[in-house]
């Protein structure tokens, strides 16, 4: 993992969990309650951080199989460990990883099928392996991100086409390089021809006919409209 790129590589992440985390009930998002103080914790405002954590712990303390809430913990351990790596505490970021990862990876085994857990974690295991220097375990994680967006993409196939371009963008932009990073070309290809035909003269088609036309392309595909 590169900490020096950490900061922004995550940020992207979290950034796209804006646009395509949708919910049933807008007004239940467990994210609601805490992605402001995230964003702005991202940003380097400590007091926004602690108080992003505190209202996650303190979701936890009455519902401890809450998923949103534990994926989002999960998020800003895995935030805390990249502080961690930049300030030379590499067994703290280590440590404070493995538990990011354990929250995540609980919150999937409780709700399976809830895009509020979904998709902040494949967001965050994009960021992740964007970063990572092992092949093995970049691939495992990408894997592991493309599964959940495309779980999420197939609860939303009926109304995919009347959401907005953002949404549809992160969507595909976000299945396309995770599935290049897992090392399945053939498939991240098919989400990128989607992209062109789909999102026509858009930054999402400008970023994937970049990628189909040099494979060694790293720049990232997703949050192209996000800010």
């Amino acid at each position: 993992m590169n900490p020096m790129k950490w900061y922004r590589r995550f940020g992207i992440a979290v950034m796209t969990v804006v646009g395509v985390v949708v919910t049933s009930h807008a007004q239940d998002r467990f994210d609601y309650q805490v992605r402001d103080d995230m964003f702005r914790a991202f940003g380097g405002n400590e007091a926004a951080f602690k108080s992003a954590m505190e209202t996650i712990e303190e979701k936890l303390k009455v519902e401890p199989d809450h998923g949103e809430a534990l994926v989002w913990r999960g998020a800003g351990r895995t935030w805390m460990a990249g502080r961690a790596f930049e300030s030379g505490d590499a067994a703290g970021g280590r440590a404070m990883v493995a538990a990011g990862m354990a929250d995540m990876d609980r919150a999937l085994a409780l709700e399976p099928n809830n895009i509020g857990v979904l998709i902040p974690r494949a967001a965050v295991l994009l960021a992740v392996a964007r970063s990572q220097q092992d092949a093995a375990r970049k691939r495992e994680l990408a894997g592991q991100a493309a599964a959940n967006f495309e779980t999420a993409l197939t609860f939303r196939k009926q109304a995919f086409d009347r959401l907005g371009q953002h949404n549809r963008g992160e969507y595909l932009s976000g299945l396309a390089e995770s599935w290049a990073l897992a090392g399945n070309q053939e498939t991240a290809e098919r989400y990128l021809r989607r992209i062109l035909t789909e999102l026509p003269n858009s930054r999402y088609a400008e970023r994937a006919a970049a990628k189909l036309a040099n494979w060694e392309d790293r720049g990232p595909l997703n949050c192209q409209t996000c800010h």
